[in-house]
């Protein structure tokens, strides 16, 4: 019977799917998969969602770990990423069967005093919270919870900006399993985060105009981003060609082990992110400019490299007052 109701479609490689509620108004949208079956799954969550709170005013009956499949089948590549799905499993022990309106601040306060217990940082802390904040936003705006409970998060120390010397880099390149030395040079060339390059297609590359662009389906503020390619960036993607190895988790095994053996202790692959853009301020790039090549909705995520432009600057201008009294 749902069948006849919900229909999927394919729009390039991605699933939509359509229906109209029982209300008569007509939902379009895209499933953001690849897999039908999944689609459906999705389309079938969402309409009955709608008929529920349409026929019966109830959004009572919908539980976390609904939230959650809703949530993943968002975007796809979250189901590929380790660390999210290890906290989802943890969290799954305390709000598994759920219903969505008993998640309330108490019972979040609870989850937050167990995982301060474990004996974690408040970084840690805070990553779980706002997994469930996030979980929860979406269940809102997909009309299964009428509103979002008060999440509070834990003060954090200003955490230092960690970027490669180019000593650094040389020691990192060597260690490198083959497979990843491209990708790592693409984000040191380009700023993207891991996911961005892993999923990047051949119909997102323009390279007569040197530019590529990312999906905001794809992006983690929501909004596209266009790229500029340098040389080095352009002569990485012509290697690819030919290659047809799918790689989803550059962050794996073998980067771990590349970081270790290269003696650069706590560095993370978004690290290279933070090396592109403390590079473009201590080559002079504007903060507004570094803001609009790396795709940033909001100016504060740039300004924590404001401190490298001042220092920079100084520099300069020591340099100049020393030129000046020879």
């Amino acid at each position: 019977m749902l069948s006849q109701i919900v229909s999927t479609y394919k729009r390039g490689e991605i699933w939509w799917y359509s229906f109209t509620t029982p209300n008569k108004q007509r939902i379009r949208k895209s499933a953001k998969t690849t897999n039908q079956q999944e689609a459906k799954e999705l389309a079938a969550l969402e309409y009955n969602s709608y008929w529920r709170n349409e026929k019966l005013g109830d959004v009572s009956f919908h539980t976390w770990q609904e939230a959650v499949l809703l949530w993943l089948n968002e975007k796809p590549e979250r189901k590929e990423n380790r660390n999210m799905l290890y906290g989802l499993r943890w969290l799954d022990q305390y709000l598994g069967k759920t219903k969505l309106i008993d998640i309330n601040k108490y019972l979040i306060d609870e989850i937050k005093k167990t995982k301060q217990i474990s004996g974690v940082k408040n970084r840690t802390v805070n990553a779980v919270l706002q997994q469930i904040r996030v979980v929860l936003k979406c269940a809102y705006e997909h009309g299964l919870l009428d509103k979002i409970p008060p999440i509070k998060l834990l003060k954090e120390p200003t955490r230092r900006i960690r970027w490669l010397t180019e000593y650094e880099e040389k020691r990192l390149t060597v260690e490198l399993p083959e497979h990843l030395k491209p990708i790592v040079n693409f984000a040191l060339n380009t700023g993207l985060r891991m996911s961005n390059i892993t999923n990047l297609k051949w119909s997102q590359v323009d390279m007569n105009r040197r530019q590529a662009w990312i999906h905001a389906d794809e992006s983690k503020t929501n909004q596209a981003i266009g790229i500029s390619l340098n040389q080095a960036a352009l002569t990485i993607i012509r290697e690819q060609q030919g290659y047809h190895r799918e790689i989803k988790n550059a962050g794996a095994k073998g980067w771990r082990k590349a970081v270790y053996r290269a003696g650069l202790g706590d560095f993370h692959f978004h690290d290279l992110c933070h090396t592109w853009a403390t590079r473009h301020i201590m080559a002079g790039t504007p903060l507004y400019v570094l803001q609009e090549l790396g795709g940033w909705s909001k100016a504060d995520t740039v300004r924590k490299y404001a401190h490298l432009q001042h220092n920079f600057c100084s520099n300069t201008l020591n340099a100049s007052s020393l030129v000046a009294q020879i």
